[in-house]
């Protein structure tokens, strides 16, 4: 197969499974666009400041308090003062904020579930060997790896590649 025949098929293959991921999370979530992503991201860190989950979601300032005033509306996010900065705050999922992220990464897992049946059991270890290699490949910094990791499951993602190259990066 050549080169270009590889970069063309992964590439649809990326662009296919982040669709049918982010409309499962969407699905999930209070309101399409960010609100999955910023979600899961408060739960993988408590106490996250409006500055972080804007780069990690690319969004300008405006747009991110406009998030956060929504879903603190929906009672899923509170704020808290920061314990470091005064003139930041720090966010929090409510209970009802954790099991919007339960339902929202349970929907995700369950699409790459399905996504990676028709392998088999070396071909998924395989793919994930490969798939930690280009993640690692991937992370220069700290928003790359909050963007990268903005629908994960950080409790099942024990020893994290993105966590790896970042350490790699600041020894």
């Amino acid at each position: 197969m050549s080169d270009d025949r590889i970069e063309n098929t992964v590439g649809a293959l990326a662009l296919a499974l982040s669709d049918a991921l982010l409309q499962e999370a969407q699905d999930q979530a209070p309101e399409p666009g960010p609100a999955a992503a910023a979600i899961a991201l408060l739960r993988h860190e408590p106490g996250m400041t409006i500055e972080r989950l804007r780069r990690a979601l690319r969004l300008s300032h405006p747009g991110a308090v406009r998030l956060i005033d929504r879903l603190v509306e929906d009672a899923l996010v509170v704020r808290h003062p920061s314990p470091t900065d005064r003139r930041a705050v720090a966010l929090h999922l409510t209970e009802a904020g954790d099991r919007r992220c339960d339902a929202i990464l349970g929907a995700r897992q369950r699409r790459m579930a399905r996504a990676l049946s028709i392998l088999d059991e070396d071909e998924r270890q395989t793919l994930g060997l490969l798939t930690d290699k280009l993640l690692a490949g991937l992370i220069r910094n700290d928003d790359d790896a909050y963007s990268v990791c903005r629908l994960c499951d950080a409790d099942t993602c024990r020893d994290c590649p993105v966590d790896r190259t970042l350490r790699a990066k600041t020894e």
